[in-house]
């Protein structure tokens, strides 16, 4: 699996693996895990300036977010994952 390190804007770093990634309705979602094994979904947000730049969000609607994590289930069917929307963030 490959590693993926995130800064947020405070320049605090965290490490997440990347279990899964699909695109859907023209975006790109990431299935990370982080070192406790806690499962996220981020959405990938490339930014207009500096196409190579992305930020990632986990802030997606309810249907979003059942939309992707229903891909993700499809997708991992063999794993033992189970997704939770929750209201923290990344």
């Amino acid at each position: 699996m490959t590693t993926i390190e995130f800064t947020d804007e405070e320049k605090n770093t965290a490490r997440y693996e990347v279990i899964e990634t699909t695109t859907l309705g023209g975006n790109t979602y990431l299935l990370v895990a982080d070192e406790e094994d806690k499962a996220y979904i981020l959405k990938e947000m490339i930014s207009e300036e500096d196409e190579e730049t992305a930020a990632y969000t986990d802030k997606l609607t309810d249907s979003e977010f059942d939309a992707v994590a229903a891909v993700f289930d499809q997708l991992l069917n063999e794993a033992d994952i189970v997704l939770d929307k929750q209201d923290e963030g990344v």
